[in-house]
């Protein structure tokens, strides 16, 4: 059997990987794979797997903002190996399709072969292997104590390349918490540090095996990066972007993690030694839940679904907001050790367990079927907003590479807003009394944007700007503040005026002290209904105050608009005006949204 690096990262999660991925592959057909007792559960299995009506794909979900993005993941790949080969004085070929990049492979004593192609390598004294990855150096340069109130970075960066450099032995306590995070597979960082040690682990038992022209030699191992300090200077050439190459400066920045993988190494041998011995006495290990089923994230186990079903079926413990686990006489269990001990339902926590009052609630309301809401709290926040008001909602394209002047790797570059006016207390249109603003190609709108948004929020006479989840629209505001400062005036009292609507439904302490409710009751959330789940977002949130839905727009979600909006890039004139369309209701739908919301809270008030 042959084991890529990627589907060593995926069996490295636990024992069940591997039997889960052959079962899912090869459907009954992978029964010679498992033992009698073990193929009866094989159905049991297929049936979290796929639909048993049309035999539908029940864990693969559709990535639409990934698909659109994947063209952008090779320029950052292609623009890493130019950086490379200036940064080392060597070539780095840049090669498109995988399977024409330089392969290493070795089989081990069970014969397994297990084998890694890499992004970009060169033959020398040092053999230099540069994996890269389309993420930032920020979570490298910030790895580290904060120390009298002042970062103490774990790396240092030099000639663009960043290096792990000695702890202090006063800093040595401080510094071990961060120090461990490199050694996690299922941290931020440590993930790339893992997925290089396997690459490591295979290139050099590689070379043992089948490449002796390359014995003797060193080899460094480079993690390559979008440096998250780089400002692209807005200058173009041949009509693509002209980014700096070179340098501290440069757009790409190089991680050495040569010395940390080399103490990954001993790690990564286990990892294989379990893996091929499943493969000679493959066996279904009953499923146990921990960090590295990264459940609920993005780059989660995607056999989690039929590991805990459960988990995903309403009234599940997990839907408890920010619940880390219960304190009895008998000890202090975690999320984990309830959940591996079949506690996986919000009623298998008793009450007198729970740690806060916010999750005592979402108990009552699943228990008892019943909607939980504080109109005393949600009567003095609407009362505390002055009109007219705008509900404001932004679009953004998070390209890895920047594209205009002033913009960072993956900066939120807006494309289009909505802006529902309410002059009066339930004097708001749909139609009528909606503002927008949408690009019209792929080039740059953000100085029309800037100026058509300032014309539409006129706080002249003073106003309430609402937005759903305010960090990502004052973030912005802000951006724009620093990228067009003839208009910091009039974009600095939009950012002012911004009031988070979620403060209506959850809670913010600080808002609602200064109101004068005490330090408890504005901790607490104001609304609560157990068809949210513990969640709050606007498309949670709408069922339950009015029968409008997104089901019948052809932009449904987010990701969705920002699929549609990379689209521009390759569309004719007449085929964006369609994707504008659609995108224009879907952003108009998420103002709308907040309008109908609010005048639901008005009318229980």
């Amino acid at each position: 059997m042959e084991i890529s690096k990627t589907a060593f990262k995926e069996y490295a999660r636990c024992l069940r990987g591997m039997p889960l991925e052959r079962l899912y592959l090869q459907r009954l057909g992978a029964g010679s794979f498992f033992n009698d007792e073990d193929k009866e559960k094989m159905r049991d299995l297929l049936a979290n797997m796929f639909s048993e009506e049309e035999g539908e794909d029940l864990l693969k979900e559709a990535n639409e903002e990934h698909e659109a993005m994947l063209e952008y993941y090779s320029e950052v790949e292609q623009l890493a190996l130019v950086c490379a080969s200036r940064k080392f004085g060597r070539e780095f070929t840049y090669y498109p399709e995988t399977k024409n990049q330089k392969c290493f492979r070795f089989t081990d004593r069970y014969g397994v072969s297990f084998y890694c192609h890499l992004d970009g390598f060169s033959e020398g004294d040092p053999c230099v292997v540069v994996e890269v990855k389309a993420t930032t150096s920020r979570k490298f340069q910030e790895l580290g104590p904060v120390v009298s109130g002042k970062l103490v970075p774990l790396f240092k960066k030099q000639d663009n390349v960043l290096t792990l450099q000695p702890v202090a032995p006063e800093l040595l306590g401080k510094a071990d918490r961060h120090f461990r995070k490199l050694f996690d597979p299922y941290s931020d960082v440590g993930r790339y540090v893992f997925d290089i040690a396997i690459e490591r682990y295979i290139v050099e038992n590689g070379v043992r095996q089948s490449h002796p022209e390359l014995a003797g030699k060193k080899f460094k191992y480079y993690l390559a990066v979008l440096n998250s300090d780089y400002v692209f200077s807005g200058e173009y050439e041949g009509g693509k972007p002209k980014y700096v190459t070179e340098g501290d400066g440069a757009v790409v920045t190089f991680i050495d993690l040569t010395e940390i993988t080399g103490e990954f190494l001993p790690l990564i041998d286990r990892i294989r030694e379990n893996i091929s011995q499943i493969l000679q006495n493959p066996r279904l290990e009953e499923p146990r839940i921990g960090s590295y089923c990264e459940f609920g994230k993005r780059n989660g186990c995607m056999f989690a679904k039929v590991c805990f079903p459960e988990l995903y079926e309403e009234g599940a413990i997990t839907e408890y907001m920010n619940f880390r686990g219960i304190k009895t006489e008998a000890g202090k269990f975690s999320k984990f050790d309830l959940i591996n001990n079949h506690k996986r339902r919000l009623l298998d926590v008793p009450e007198e367990n729970l740690s806060s009052l916010n999750q005592k609630i979402q108990r009552r309301c699943y228990e008892r079927n019943e909607e939980y809401i504080n109109l005393h709290k949600i009567a003095a926040a609407i009362a505390s907003l002055k009109h007219p008001f705008y509900y404001l909602d932004f679009e953004s394209f998070p390209s890895p590479l920047p594209r205009f002047r002033g913009e960072k790797p993956y900066s939120q570059s807006l494309f289009q807003y909505s802006v529902h006016v309410e002059r009066e207390p339930g004097d708001c249109d749909e139609i009528a009394d909606n503002l927008a603003f949408l690009a019209r190609d792929f080039s740059d709108c953000r100085e029309s944007l800037v100026t058509s948004l300032i014309k539409d929020i006129d706080l002249q006479d003073g106003g309430t700007v609402l937005v759903y989840n305010k960090t990502f629209e004052e973030n912005r505001l802000r951006e724009l503040i620093r990228l067009f400062p003839e208009y910091q005036k009039e974009l600095a009292i939009i950012k002012d005026s911004l009031f988070d609507m979620l403060y209506l439904l959850k809670a913010n302490a600080g808002f609602y002290e200064k109101l004068g409710f005490s330090k408890e009751e504005s901790q607490t959330v104001n609304y609560y209904h157990k068809s949210l789940r513990g969640l709050y977002s606007i498309k949670k949130v709408l069922p339950l105050f009015s029968d409008l839905s997104y089901s019948e727009l052809n932009v449904k979600k987010g990701t969705e608009a920002i699929a549609a909006y990379a689209r521009f890039k390759h569309l004719p004139p007449e085929d964006i005006e369609v994707l504008r369309e659609d995108l224009l209701r879907y952003c108009r739908r998420d103002t709308w949204s907040m309008v109908v919301v609010l005048n639901n809270l008005r009318k229980r008030i």
